[in-house]
């Protein structure tokens, strides 16, 4: 009998917790290979982890896998401190960006986990799973995970990605608890909203970003298979809006039109929305996007000072960033633009710009971070020659509600304080504009984009308080 799986998403602090879909992912793979799955999505279920001892007990599992972005690395060590204490014979296993990027580290460190799984995990899964069930001595032949060898720390050789990704099975929507999710304004203006993930990989080189799971290679899944998914995710749990969760959606320009196209001939009437680069739309492209359902685009602007771009290799040009807020206005799709504020060589005066840059592609809504050197990236490497980096790993939250107040980022000519004050005023300057406050009352023409906008409000005052 194979084992019985017990997938568990730590606890963190969100107002707004999101689908753990990699856990989906993996419990989707394990499910067609016969094994008992549940998955545990403890911010969504509002679950501590003192809680967490009467559901081991009452669920039995013979194997925990636990995933950990860098924030919340403390809370899943502390998960799996809680499993060993209830059953010291679970086999413990934890996944993510952050123990990618960190395996041995993280394994010496936490002796409650007993082995990492390195990048995706669709394929190490399972056959680690076989592998513990049936021979543990196995384990060194399982590749991309590192593990534990007596006292010693071992690390397999990594698993090349998985290229075709129309091979594996939609992610197990019916293991989370989907009525619990809720995304941030602006999304989300129809209930119940579900994001996807079509491709992964991007093959880009700004050096804050961390490519830890999915890496550099682009890959994708092919127009029928997306099609496929948000028709089953509508008919099969009535989801009324998709987003796209893919870091660069538009990257193929040709499958987004043969999706756009598909969802028209199949008459599925849904809206969505996406992430991508001001470099990778065109006016055809957009208007064929909104006539299919795209009501919103969120671009990563970063700054509105070139050389700071250039120092992030963003590669790309405030003009081009103009001319893509023109087209995608003109096509009647609604933007948000994503500002850092904090960047290598970054100024009072640079941030100035950026706020005034901010103002002027005038996005529909705009959200300022201090910018965070997650591990395994360049500006992380730049942190660490510079003494600038956080000592706890709570702190990396770029994008949480709260995170605007409480930077875990401080640079030599910006402090942490200095930095907080700068994001209070970036926002104010926006949001406080007669131009925007009269252009969201404009634009307000149904009870959904009222909720949007009350919730968006609560979330300026949060941060400006």
């Amino acid at each position: 009998m194979h084992p019985k799986i017990l997938l568990i998403n730590p606890p963190q602090v969100a107002r707004y917790p999101q689908p753990a879909l990699g856990l989906a992912m993996v419990a989707a793979v394990l499910e067609k290979n016969g094994y008992s799955v549940k998955i545990l999505d403890l911010p969504a279920l509002r679950i501590s982890e003192n809680s967490l001892a009467a559901i081991l007990r009452q669920e039995k599992p013979s194997v925990v896998g636990i995933t950990a972005m860098t924030p919340t690395i403390n809370s899943a060590v502390r998960v799996a401190k809680k499993v060993k204490e209830t059953f010291s014979d679970i086999f413990v296993i934890l996944g993510g960006a952050h123990a990618t990027l960190l395996p041995e580290e993280t394994l010496r460190s936490a002796p409650e986990i007993d082995v990492i799984v390195r990048g995706e995990g669709e394929q190490t899964t399972p056959e680690l799973a076989k592998v513990i069930d049936e021979n543990p001595r196995d384990i060194n032949q399982v590749l991309g995970i590192t593990y534990r060898d007596g006292d010693s720390v071992r690390s397999s050789p990594s698993r090349p990605p998985i290229l075709d990704l129309d091979t594996l099975p939609f992610p197990t929507f019916h293991l989370l608890p989907m009525g619990k999710y809720r995304l941030h304004p602006p999304f989300g203006r129809r209930s119940p909203v579900m994001p996807i993930i079509t491709s992964r990989g991007c093959p880009y080189r700004c050096i804050y970003c961390s490519k830890a799971v999915f890496g550099k290679k682009y890959r994708s899944n092919g127009p029928a298979y997306v099609v496929d998914e948000i028709r089953f995710l509508k008919e099969k749990f009535g989801v009324k809006e998709i987003k796209f969760y893919d870091d660069v959606f538009t990257l193929d320009r040709k499958r987004v039109i043969a999706i756009c196209m598909q969802l028209k001939e199949h008459g599925i009437d849904i809206p969505w929305s996406c992430e991508t680069r001001v470099n990778l739309v065109d006016d055809e492209l957009l208007r064929v996007m909104e006539n299919a359902g795209c009501y919103m685009i969120e671009y990563g602007v970063e700054s509105g000072n070139q050389g700071i771009l250039n120092n992030l290799k963003k590669d790309i040009t405030l003009e081009k960033t103009i001319k893509a807020f023109k087209l995608t206005y003109e096509a009647g799709i609604e933007t948000v633009a994503y500002f850092m504020l904090g960047s290598p060589h970054e100024t009072p005066e640079t941030i100035k710009e950026t706020i005034g840059f901010a103002q002027r592609i005038d996005p529909d809504f705009a959200q300022f971070s201090i910018t965070t050197p997650y591990p395994g990236t360049e500006l992380y490497s730049l942190a660490v020659e510079d003494e600038c980096v956080p000592e706890k790993w709570e702190e990396y939250m770029y994008a949480d509600l709260k995170s605007a107040a409480s930077p875990g980022f401080e640079t030599k000519t910006l402090s942490r304080g200095e930095l907080i004050e700068w994001n209070k005023r970036a926002y104010m300057s926006f949001y406080l504009r007669r131009s925007y406050v009269w252009k969201r009352l404009r634009k307000m023409t149904s009870l959904g984009e009222l909720k949007t906008n009350v919730s968006g409000l609560r979330m300026v005052i949060d941060i400006i308080k």
